[in-house]
């Protein structure tokens, strides 16, 4: 009987092992396929031509930031300036391929077999699971229901698949967004900002970065954004927290 068992579990070792490595493989044959067809339809185009399109995907969803943003206490341009970085590099064809490629490995194995960035707002798995995380430890109960994160089952694997699902859709992610939002301002309500528009480059930072930054890693950041924003942005550089100032700019 031992025998048998010790068996069963080196089988499913082994299929285990088969599982990942022919994931990634395929994984890593259709990301290869989505970055050269991306590179193709990006080539050539401007940033302002991204930022026109980025501006308009946003205006999409005008209604929907309109209900949003009470809930986290923001303006509506102030929400989308913080992933308007992000929805310029968006690309719907490359954000498919690479969905669809690494949700098997994510919802079987976790977020350390697979952690992609997916939809609109290119949201990580681990993001979202570290927002509802927060949301249940520093948000009030009444905008937990409202915003409806919770998951009702206990199923790890499950709850990774409806959490990708979730990932997949705009209006979830808007969700998101308003709660990490109102999470920022529960964990710097004490924090004196210059300025809506170093409030912004700040969040901006986290999202792009992580909650678990220092404040000293984000004041350079910001200090870093904001003179690259004094010097018009030049060159090729992608600096996240000054292209959503550059927004915020725009709009105000």
């Amino acid at each position: 009987m031992r025998r048998a068992l010790k068996m069963f579990i080196s089988v499913r070792k082994i299929y285990k092992q088969l599982s990942i490595a022919v994931v990634v493989v395929l994984a890593g044959a259709l990301c290869i396929y989505a970055k050269k067809a991306y590179q193709q339809n990006d080539f050539g185009n401007s940033f302002e031509r991204r930022a026109v399109l980025a501006k308009q995907a946003l205006s999409d969803l005008n209604e929907s930031f309109g209900i949003c943003s009470p809930l986290c206490n923001s303006d509506p341009e102030f929400m989308k300036a913080i992933v308007f970085p992000e929805v310029m590099r968006y690309n719907s064809l490359k954000d498919g391929i690479e969905a669809e490629s690494l949700r098997t490995l994510y919802v079987q194995f976790g977020k350390e077999y697979a952690d992609f960035s997916i939809g609109l707002f290119q949201m990580k798995p681990s993001f979202a699971a570290e927002v509802e995380n927060k949301a249940r430890e520093l948000l009030p109960p009444s905008l937990i229901t409202e915003l409806q994160l919770a998951y009702h089952h206990e199923d790890e694997q499950q709850i990774r698949s409806d959490r990708v699902e979730r990932m997949q859709d705009k209006e979830w992610q808007l969700v998101y967004l308003t709660a990490f939002i109102a999470i920022c301002n529960e964990l710097y309500k004490t924090k004196q900002f210059a300025s809506a528009s170093q409030k912004l480059q700040w969040f901006a930072t986290i999202y792009n970065a992580g909650f678990d930054r220092t404040d000293a890693y984000l004041d350079k950041k910001v200090d870093e954004a904001h003179f690259y924003l004094e010097q018009d942005m030049p060159g090729k550089k992608f600096r996240y927290a000054a292209v959503a100032g550059w927004y915020y700019q725009t709009i105000h």
